[in-house]
């Protein structure tokens, strides 16, 4: 009991003191604290290396025994790409044959083979005919021709070369001569040609964005021989030089291009013979500066070029008739349902230099004292190309041309041969006239890969010349249908029939009071088909048919075509 009064007092007198523990209350008390001395650290720092040293752990070998086993897999066979050998080629070849009306034929080819750097060759070909038509004047001919060509290709570069010779006799032989009046020297005629040409360019260079040129130099020389019984100096003598340049320029979508060209024609015909009059003597000259620039813009389904054709005309003897002759270039073409259709129109011209060598071309019959005039054209035209499969294609288009000096060939009278004979009728004259000519042409065309190819073409043409009464001998209507076929690889067929309507005589000028000479020339139809069996690579041979219908049709008025001819012959590749 005692006990417990004791702890209750204790704890009632703890109690008690915190309950007044809020005021202020001082203890002083004596203590020591001791200070321990301190003392030099003589010792001098080192460095406290931290790389830790791995320990070298050995692992005791286990020994295990595995399974094992040997499978064989089949390796496949290796493939080894094979790349065929290149066909050989053969430089030479040689084509001969023979046909009625005495027509024999030869032709012989020389290139050199496959070489990166010079490609060289030389073809020579002749064909003629001794044959006479029944109650014709004499109408024999020959033709030969040879040219030297080659090629070199150079760093960068690539030289072009080529040499002509042409050499062609024939007859003026538009006259009927049912009693053989006529000889063959009396009729006779002979041409004889020359012309050499030299190109440089890069054309070879891959790089679009880079200038491309090319320039050009060459000379062609072209005259008729003397007639063995003309004594004086008459025959026609044509030198036509020439040079020029191409340069080309692509950038983003546009290619620059400009073409120029100098051109001089000298023509002389009985300059020296005083019995001739003024207007029957010719020694003409005449200079063309031609330029044409152009910009073609490209776009993803259309085209457009742009440009001028300007000309700079300086005759030899007349400089005050000097004259520039400037004609728009306009081209534009659409593509649609992915070049299925592609309509395109149209306005192009310029000036083309006449030469005693392109009337030539276009009728050898003609007079050889003739004056040169210089066409200028303007061409406006439009239509429709494209594709309608993968085989068959066609093209529609519409034409209106405008020629200014266009040359339409007239039959002289009075034109004399030994002195004695006057012959009417069996020369050409030369008339320039504007003529405006109206067209539309259309053409098909199916081709079945290398095996068949068909093609059909229609052209229409409505001429109003200014001074003439007609367009003289120009079709208005000409039909063609051609076609080939190769039956595996060897029999090849070749077929063609063209049909021309519509042209005119000038006969009849001469001879109104006469009601059976026509104005219109009867319609011409000619039929040819060639084959060729192939018995190798080498050899061949050969069969032609022309003029299968058999029609004497007039090419020119009194100038009738021989009537059905074959033509057989072989070839060979060496």
């Amino acid at each position: 009991m005692n006990r417990l009064l004791k702890i209750t007092l204790i704890f009632s007198f703890l109690l008690g003191g915190f309950a007044f523990g809020q005021g202020e209350w001082t203890i002083n008390s004596t203590a020591e604290r001791p200070i321990s001395p301190s003392y030099r650290i003589t010792e001098t720092p080192t460095v406290i290396d931290t790389v830790i040293p791995i320990p070298n752990v050995k692992y005791p070998l286990l020994v295990r025994n595995m399974e094992t086993e040997i499978n064989l897999n089949d390796i496949d066979a290796s493939k080894i790409k094979i790349v065929e050998k290149l066909d050989k080629l053969y430089g030479g070849f040689v084509k001969v044959g023979y046909g009625n009306y005495n027509s024999p034929i030869g032709e012989v080819y020389y290139n050199t083979t496959r070489n990166r750097r010079t490609n060289m060759g030389v073809h020579i070909k002749h064909n003629s005919s001794w044959g006479k038509l029944p109650d014709w004047s004499p109408q024999s001919y020959d033709n030969t021709s040879a040219k030297l060509f080659g090629e070199f290709f150079l760093t960068g570069l690539k030289l072009e070369s080529e040499f002509d010779y042409n050499l062609n006799g024939y007859h003026f032989y538009g006259i009927q001569d049912t009693a053989d009046f006529f000889t063959k020297d009396s009729l006779k005629n002979r041409v004889q040609g020359f012309n050499g040409m030299i190109k440089l360019s890069n054309y070879s260079t891959k790089d679009s964005a880079k200038l491309l040129w090319s320039a050009k130099i060459g000379n062609h020389f072209f005259h008729e021989f003397q007639p063995y019984w003309d004594s004086s100096d008459k025959h026609a003598r044509n030198n036509n030089f020439y040079m020029g340049a191409n340069f080309k320029y692509k950038l983003k979508k546009n290619v620059y291009n400009l073409d120029f060209d100098w051109r001089y024609n000298s023509y002389k015909y009985a300059e020296n013979d005083e019995l001739l009059p003024a207007a029957e003597r010719f020694n003409e000259g005449n200079a063309n500066i031609h330029l044409r620039p152009s910009i073609s813009t490209y776009g993803d389904k259309w085209k457009v070029v742009y440009g001028l054709d300007m000309t700079f005309d300086f005759p030899k003897y007349n400089p005050s008739e000097s004259v520039l002759k400037v004609a728009p270039v306009i081209e534009g073409k659409y593509s649609l349902f992915n070049d299925m259709f592609i309509p395109y129109v149209g306005i192009d011209g310029g000036v083309k230099q006449n030469s005693f060598y392109t009337l030539y071309q276009m009728n050898p019959y003609i007079y050889s004292g003739t004056d040169l005039l210089n066409e200028l054209v303007f061409h406006f035209y439009g239509g429709i190309k494209g594709t309608l499969s993968k085989t068959i294609s066609f093209n529609a288009a519409f034409h209106m041309k405008n020629t200014k000096n266009q040359a339409l060939f007239v039959n002289m009278v009075g034109a004399e041969a030994n002195g004695l004979v006057t012959i009417d009728l069996n020369r050409f004259d030369v008339r320039y006239d504007e003529v405006t000519a109206y067209g539309a042409e259309g053409s098909i065309s199916y081709q079945a890969k290398e095996k068949l190819k068909i093609d059909a073409i229609a052209a229409f043409y409505k001429y109003k010349p200014v001074n003439e009464e007609y367009a003289w001998h120009l079709p208005e209507l000409k039909l063609t249908l051609r076609g080939s076929y190769n039956m595996f690889d060897k029999l090849y067929a070749k077929a063609d029939i063209t049909l021309e309507s519509g042209r005119k005589s000038p006969v009849y000028l001469f001879n109104q009071a006469d009601d059976d000479i026509a104005v219109d020339m009867p319609v011409l139809v000619d039929a040819n088909l060639g084959l060729e069996y192939r018995y190798n690579s080498r050899i061949s041979a050969f069969i032609q048919l022309n003029n299968i219908a058999g029609q004497k049709y007039d090419r020119w008025y009194n100038y009738r075509v021989q009537g059905f001819q074959i033509l057989g012959g072989v070839t060979f590749g060496f």
